[in-house]
C-alpha cells in the first residue's frame, strides 16, 4: 500500500505517519517487492491513537512513555498509575478550557457583544 493510501485510510497525513516511523512510535513496516509498505488495521489503529493525542497538546516524550506503558502486557506500576493520572488531570482542565470557548463562541454568533471575549472566558484574571 502506498503511504498516501495509508494515510486516507487512517486519516492522518503521510508526513506525521513518516514521523512516526522516524521517531521510533510506529514500528517500520514491511514491504513487499515494489518496496511499498505493507500496514495493518493495528498500525492504522496506532497512528490514529498518536494523531488524537498529539493533536490534545501531549507531547512527544509523553507519547512515548505512554505507548510503552500501553503496549506492556501487565498491571500498571504505581509511577505509570501517575503518569496517566497526570495526563487525564491535563485532560480535564483542556477541556473545561475547551467547553468555556464554545460557550463563549456560540454567544458571539448570537450576537453577544464582541469585545472582551477573552474578559467573558476567564474573568479578569486570563487564565484558565
Amino acid at each position: 500500500m502506498k503511504i498516501s493510501d495509508f494515510s486516507a485510510y487512517s486519516g492522518v497525513p503521510s508526513e506525521t505517519i513518516r514521523y512516526y516511523e522516524r521517531r521510533g512510535l510506529l514500528p517500520s513496516p514491511a514491504r513487499k517487492p515494489s518496496n511499498y509498505r505493507m500496514y495493518s488495521k493495528e498500525d492504522a489503529a496506532r497512528v490514529r491513537f498518536l494523531h488524537n493525542l498529539q493533536s490534545l497538546g501531549l507531547s512527544l516524550s509523553q507519547l512515548v512513555t505512554l505507548l510503552s506503558i500501553c503496549d506492556e502486557e501487565k498491571p500498571l506500576s504505581v509511577d505509570d498509575e501517575s503518569f496517566v493520572q497526570e495526563i487525564v488531570e491535563d485532560l480535564e482542565v483542556r477541556r473545561a478550557l475547551s467547553d468555556r470557548l464554545r460557550i463563549t463562541l456560540c454567544a458571539l454568533m448570537t450576537g453577544e457583544k464582541r469585545p472582551h471575549i477573552a474578559e467573558k472566558m476567564f474573568g479578569h484574571g486570563y487564565a484558565p
